[in-house]
């Protein structure tokens, strides 16, 4: 009896060990574990394919899945053509030049009031569009967790009970365009399954009421439909949006009870969802989301097989290794997220590298990722949810190119050219300009219908020039020159016309910017935010106009045309330091700068390449330095502050300045302070879920390790001195350059490079490394003052190795 009893104890301790080991192995390598549901929505899983989101709560018996589409904007107000402000021009010129900026904000207003627009008007809100729940026999948990996988976009609920192992597993299918869920468990599933409106507060009752119609759930021809009308719709927004949700199960029985399915001892349920907006009739879209559901297929793992290679292909194009330690690669979310607070590593750095990559490729797709990304689990988010384009969509996208998913820049550049009617009426309401406009706040609309005494973001001018840096730097990232000829170089060219139409010439004959802003800061001696020569506005016409020089070569325009805008060019304000060594905002007398601010827009020309200007003056990148350093002072007093993709800037111009220690604090910052408990991120210290520094997290550490200019790249400029070991794969540089590999420790480099053009560039190696050992196979090569100067063949490999 004894024998029998200890190999009884054996055979479980081996099955213990056996379920451990199966338990660990199933932990993705790239992903996280959490070990508690989420008790807000700010904490659920998260899943997108771009078009559609998906956040799980987690509850095992009670499960909700929010479901959100890239369209879905609730319609508040209809958008407004701006009123014709050209008769005021003079008066606001003249009020800015005698410094009546007081007089000037509140003429604006005044503008707006008088031709009735009533109140200031927000863009319409980004809300979820349905809630998908599933409930199950209530039970004692044990073993309970949940976990994303960011190569799959799975996001995984597991649980033991008293009647078995259950797990739900939920994607959103980049290759199918369906929102997949499945549920298996060692007992038969016994499930309830709906799909209705996400609640919202009691305060919350007059606006739902207000905005939405009709909501309604039925089951005909076995789908579930999930329909909504809106009670405000405008020309630019849908009129609607279904849902359909589709059950396959294996085993057991399916029924229909008011509403819901209900599914008795499965082996298996797969539930298929889709959501689609329609305008005017959505006879169509319906027949598109459920041709979508039936094309899927019934087999999970066919499914995933399909994302793997489209989601998976595009994530695992880069990697990064920061000698991460088997601790740090076990730690539930949880811990990371409370032990990162009290200091950061390397290998904490690679975890949220890695989420942050995840969250940015699953909200880009149909748009650009907004606020909050593709996510929202409250019908009034910060901000509407909107794309602020004076700079969180920007810092959002920033890793699109230097991280190899240059494809999804297409949401960005789609986006903004759908809007383009409403930039060039923008532009004529406004000045009386031809060209474009590009509001600071948009979202189904591209009205500037922002208009405010104190934030007076009517003024500000810079958001078309902006967005053109981004249809050349596509170019410069990957040498398509048919995108430059048909897409980059229209806009560039309508965002450089407003500019020629719209500028002021002084006395001394240099183009005077006015109205002016510079976001969202005030000078020091008042606290109207309008003026004269922001610097930010200065710097986006001269990039502009030198990318359209640069481009118009290209292209093979007349040297009359290029010489214009050389003239042009030179009508420019050169920059200003001021007496405090420091950049200053604003180039015109009766501004001081006030350096206590979250924004720093003076900064722009360091944001992505360098600008001309700092680039060839050693005065102007130590004033750049100065100007970062009083920026940071306040930021190091709130643990970073408020609004961290200002800090993403600030980091960025350190890298280009190779202000290393600046960028290392920087990127401590942002490790520590800015995640919640699904590795999503934030806009401040510990609350209001956004995804800005999403973008501009991976973003940094790329260019801390690589950066690049046209014909130079810079490998090291802003390395860590902690970083003893690493390495990075995949990442792109500009001239259709794949960085394939850049390796280091103690001992040596390596670095291995794939130009897909023949070219000439420049390697730079930064971090005090000499080339004194260096080898070079793959590229005819030469070492002058310090550097590579590199001919690179058309797809040879270069491979470099540096002793160190």
């Amino acid at each position: 009896m004894m024998n029998i009893r200890i190999i009884f104890l054996l055979l479980l301790a081996m099955l213990i060990q056996v379920s451990t080991y199966a338990q660990k192995e199933s932990v993705p390598e790239k992903g996280f574990v959490s070990w508690l549901p989420a008790a807000k929505w700010e904490d659920a899983l998260l899943s997108g394919n771009g078009t559609m989101g998906a956040m799980v709560m987690g509850n095992p018996f009670e499960e909700t899945i929010i479901l959100n589409h890239a369209l879905l904007y609730l319609p508040n107000e209809a958008p407004v053509i701006p009123p014709d402000m050209t008769p005021y021009l003079d008066e606001i010129k003249r009020l800015s030049f005698e410094g009546k900026y007081q007089e000037v904000a509140e003429l604006g207003v005044k503008i707006w009031k008088d031709a009735g627009y009533g109140k200031k008007k927000w863009t319409d809100s980004y809300v979820p569009a349905a809630n998908l729940t599933i409930e199950m026999p209530a039970s004692n948990v044990k073993n309970y967790r949940r976990m994303v996988n960011y190569e799959t976009a799975e996001a995984v609920v597991e649980w033991t009970d008293q009647n078995g192992t259950f797990s739900r597993k939920t994607f959103v299918s980049r290759a199918d365009g369906v929102v997949v869920t499945q549920i298996k468990g060692t007992a038969p599933i016994n499930a309830q399954i709906s799909l209705h409106q996400h609640p919202h507060t009691w305060e919350q009752n007059g606006l739902i009421d207000s905005l939405i119609k009709k909501t309604q759930t039925n089951i005909e021809s076995d789908l579930m439909h999930y329909h909504v009308e809106y009670a405000k719709p405008h020309s630019h927004s849908p009129d609607g949006y279904d849902g359909l949700l589709k059950v396959i199960n294996k085993g057991g029985e399916v029924s229909k009870n008011e509403g819901c399915y209900k599914i008795k001892n499965a082996q298996e349920v797969i539930i298929l969802t889709c959501i689609e907006p329609y305008k005017g009739t959505n006879e169509e879209s319906l027949l598109a989301i459920q041709n979508r559901l039936n094309n899927a297929g019934n087999n999970y793992n066919i499914l995933l097989e399909r994302q793997i290679n489209s989601h998976g292909e595009l994530y695992n194009r880069v990697s990064l290794k920061l000698n991460i330690t088997e601790e740090e690669k076990e730690m539930t979310s949880e811990t990371l997220v409370s032990k990162v607070r009290d200091g950061t590593s390397a290998g904490i750095m690679q975890r949220q590298f890695e989420a942050a990559r995840y969250n940015i490729l699953c909200s880009a797709g149909t748009n650009p990722p907004n606020l909050q990304g593709i996510w929202s689990g409250t019908w009034t988010p910060p901000w509407s949810g909107d794309f602020t384009h004076d700079g969180n969509v920007e810092v959002a996208v920033s890793n699109l190119l230097n991280g190899n998913m240059p494809e999804l820049m297409m949401a960005y550049f789609d986006y903004h050219e759908r809007m383009m009617d409403d930039y060039r009426i923008n532009a004529k309401q406004f000045y009386g300009t031809r060209g474009i406009h590009v509001a600071a706040h948009t979202s189904t609309h591209g009205f500037n219908n922002h208009y405010d005494e104190t934030w007076c973001m009517e003024y500000w001018n810079g958001g078309a020039g902006w967005t053109a840096s981004y249809f050349y730097d596509y170019y410069l990232y990957t040498k398509d020159k048919e995108f430059l000829k048909k897409r980059a170089f229209p806009f560039m060219n309508e965002a450089l016309m407003f500019w020629e139409d719209f500028l002021t010439i002084g006395e001394d004959g240099k183009f005077i910017v006015v109205p002016s802003y510079s976001p969202e800061n005030n000078p020091l001696e008042r606290r109207w935010q309008n003026c004269i020569n922001a610097t930010m506005d200065v710097m986006i016409i001269k990039e502009l106009t030198r990318n359209w020089i640069s481009a118009a070569k290209i292209l093979g325009l007349s040297r009359k045309e290029i010489q214009e805008k050389e003239e042009f060019l030179g009508h420019l304000p050169d920059y200003q330091i001021s007496k405090d060594g420091v950049l200053r905002e604003w180039l015109w007398d009766g501004f001081t700068d006030n350096q206590a601010h979250r924004h720093a827009s003076h900064l722009y020309g360091l944001y992505e390449v360098p600008d001309q200007d700092i680039l060839e003056s050693e005065v102007l990148q130590n004033a750049a330095k100065k100007t970062i350093h009083e920026r940071m002072k306040i930021r190091k007093m709130y643990q970073g502050g408020e609004m961290a993709f200002g800090m993403c800037h600030l980091g960025f111009a350190a890298v280009n300045v190779k202000d290393k220690a600046t960028a290392s604090e920087i990127l401590e910052y942002l490790s520590r302070f800015y995640w919640t408990n699904s590795m999503a991120t934030t806009h401040n210290p510990g609350n209001l879920f956004n995804m800005d520094i999403s973008g501009g997290f991976p973003s940094l550490i790329t260019r801390m390790i690589v950066t690049s200019r046209p014909e130079y790249i810079t490998v090291f400029p802003a390395l860590p001195d902690d970083w003893k070991k690493g390495e990075i794969t995949g990442a792109l540089a500009r001239g259709n350059i794949k960085i394939k590999r850049i390796k280091w420790d103690d001992r040596q480099v390596k670095i291995q490079l794939l130009s897909k053009n023949k070219q000439k560039v420049t390697l730079e190696i930064g971090n005090s490394i000499q080339l004194t050992n260096s080898k070079v196979n793959g590229a005819k090569y030469k070492v002058k003052d310090g550097k590579l100067l590199l001919d690179l063949d058309q797809d040879k490999m270069v491979e470099i190795e540096i002793t160190l």
